[in-house]
């Protein structure tokens, strides 16, 4: 009876139901390592990982008569200091991955941070933060912007709006969405993927009557044709006044 039970349930159902498991936690584990440490020690613990699986592997051929139970401790061994890392690595949070990418746009993320001197209605979010945010925002309708520029999604969520979903975008994408401000204050934003607010991806700004958005490139760019015109203007009026 107990090796029919194997064959028909144990075998087909709980074995590989178990096995998927184990794999999931593993895998979570060292995910949750591998973001915890620094680029190079990722590197590290990822070589070990794999020699460690190597090792059981070679274990395994080379001594055919080795027990179960010695090859069930040795699994067991590798399980619970991998999940206890995992453990570890999660309450310690994540490390900030944006200082991986401050060689790349180091001049538009020093020109376009959060207190600058255009205040557009963009978000701009890398791994894992947001670059640059808007500080101020005005009562009424606001065309709003999230520029997705890391690799994996982010979205934008204010808090006192019931955790209201405004923006969303995956890596390398953009979202854009009109939102109605009825009320002046202060609101918090943050990013609601697992771990990225822990990680400090939130913020706030104020919504006022007086508040200005824009004054980025679009309005510089107008300005200068308008001052190119001008001066072409100038020019022709002085090269007129020479003829006479």
């Amino acid at each position: 009876m107990r090796d029919e039970l194997r064959e028909r349930f144990f075998t087909p159902f709980v074995l590989p139901v178990t096995i998927i498991g184990i794999m999931l936690v593993v895998g979570i584990s060292l995910a949750r390592i591998l973001l915890t440490v620094s680029e190079y020690g990722a590197a590290f613990i990822a070589l070990l990982a794999a020699g460690y699986i190597l090792a059981m592997a070679f274990v395994v051929e080379a001594r055919t008569r080795i027990t179960a139970r010695a090859l069930g401790i040795a699994l067991a061994i590798g399980l619970i200091g991998l999940i206890g890392a995992g453990a570890v690595a999660a309450a310690a949070g994540m490390r900030p991955l944006e200082e991986e990418h401050s060689g790349e746009g180091g001049g538009e993320a020093a020109g376009g941070g959060e207190g600058g001197a255009s205040n557009e209605p963009v978000f701009v979010a890398i791994d894992i933060a947001y670059e640059s945010a808007p500080s101020e925002l005005p009562v009424g309708d606001v065309d709003l912007t999230l520029e997705n520029t890391g690799q994996i999604e982010h979205n934008v969520v204010l808090e006192e709006r019931g955790d209201e979903l405004i923006l969303e975008a995956q890596g390398g994408e953009t979202d854009e969405a009109t939102v109605t401000f009825d009320e002046t204050g202060e609101l918090t934003y943050y990013c609601s993927v697992p771990g990225h607010r822990e990680a400090g991806m939130e913020g706030t700004l104020t919504v006022s009557e007086g508040a200005e958005v824009g004054g980025g490139s679009g309005d510089g760019s107008e300005a200068a044709s308008e001052g190119g015109a001008g001066a072409e203007g100038s020019e022709a009026a002085s090269d007129g006044a020479s003829e006479g």
